[in-house]
This record gives structure tokens, C-alpha cells and sequence, in this order.
């Protein structure tokens, strides 16, 4: 059965591919393709990591499908397996630091991942820098960030996810995922401190 991307919620697709329908599944797997690929290469730094932890995130929910709750939020499940894989990665690359051979010393071979970039071409050469700066200091401070911190920041501000969703994704209260975003607002704040004052 071929299905319109936006005729069925992703609850409804679930359920059906529970229930053994590829398509439902397929529709699911192309409908979080950019917006989880993106949350996965923002948390991990690179993009291999990323296409792996995508990859093997579907497969997770593919292999658990029947014990995916009906009419339980979709979304919020999605990202908490993939946010407990990407605590898997990033505590074994703990473990086993991993240099590449390609980068420059200190420097993952992807670079950082890039937070969104407004495009002013109005800018005069002074401001145009302090942004470059800005922008380089909060890339660096986001990767930075404790991961507890990381994940509910992505979620929100580049996932769009509401405290309510993130809360069930990481299995903690609301007040917690405040908490940890006002940490995070914080930190990244206090990055760009002497360029945006």
C-alpha cells in the first residue's frame, strides 16, 4: 500500500508497521531521515557516527516493533532509543579514544557540527567576523555540554520537540528537562559573552 508522507500520523504508521506493513515502516524511515540524522550528527560530531547510529536506531525500532505501545507518542520513543545509543557511542569513545589521521590534531574529521548559519550578506566585515567567532565558540561549547544537557538542548531548539515530548524521550520529569535547558542556555551564553554582550 503506497502512502501519502503526511496522510498518516506516525503513531498510525507505527501500528502498522507493527503489525508487518514495510510500507508504514518506510514512510516512518524517510519522515525522520533529516530531522533524527540531524539530532544524531549534532550529539555524536561526525557523520559516520551518525549514519550508523541512524541506521542501527531503525533496526531497534524494526527488531522492537511489537512492543511499541499503540497510541503511545511516536516521537518521543524514536529519540529515546537513539538517545541511548548515542550514550553507548560516546561512552565507549570514552573508553577508546579514536585520532584521525586526516584532521587536524584536536579536530574530529567532519569538524564540528554546524549550527545554523544566518546568511547576511549585508554585514559589514567587523560583524560578519564576530559572527564567524560567535559561531565557532558555540559549536564548541555545544559539543561541550554535559550529554544530558546536549540532548534536551538539540531536541528543543533544532528538533522543535515540546518539554513534554523530551521529558518521555529521556524518561525524566518536566521540571528536569527545564533544568537542564536553562544549564545549557547558560553555558552556551556565557561562550559568546565578550562578542554578543
Amino acid at each position: 500500500m503506497a502512502y501519502s508522507p503526511v496522510e498518516h500520523t506516525d503513531e498510525e504508521l507505527m501500528r502498522r508497521a507493527a503489525c508487518g506493513d514495510e510500507d508504514a515502516f518506510a514512510v516512518l524511515v524517510r519522515r525522520y531521515e533529516s530531522p533524527l540524522y540531524g539530532y544524531l550528527r549534532r550529539m555524536l560530531g561526525n557523520s559516520a557516527d551518525a549514519e550508523d547510529a541512524f541506521q542501527e536506531t531503525f533496526l531497534r525500532v524494526y527488531q522492537h516493533r511489537s512492543r511499541y505501545r499503540h497510541g503511545a507518542p511516536f516521537r518521543p520513543w524514536l529519540y529515546q532509543i537513539a538517545t541511548n545509543l548515542c550514550r553507548d557511542r560516546l561512552r565507549s569513545r570514552r573508553r577508546h579514544p579514536q585520532m584521525s589521521l586526516d584532521a587536524p590534531a584536536g579536530q574530529d574529521a567532519d569538524g564540528p557540527a554546524p549550527l545554523d548559519r544566518a546568511a547576511d550578506g549585508h554585514a559589514d566585515p567587523a560583524q560578519a567576523a564576530r559572527r564567524a567567532e560567535a559561531t565557532a565558540r558555540l559549536e564548541r561549547a555545544l559539543d561541550e555540554l554535559p550529554g544530558k544537557q546536549k540532548a534536551v538542548f538539540l531536541m528543543a531548539r533544532y528538533d522543535g520537540m515540546p518539554y513534554d515530548e523530551i521529558a518521555r524521550s529521556l524518561q525524566v520529569p518536566v521540571g528536569t528537562v527545564k533544568s537542564r535547558m536553562n544549564k545549557a542556555v547558560h553555558y552556551l551564553m556565557q561562550a559568546v559573552r565578550d562578542i554578543w554582550p
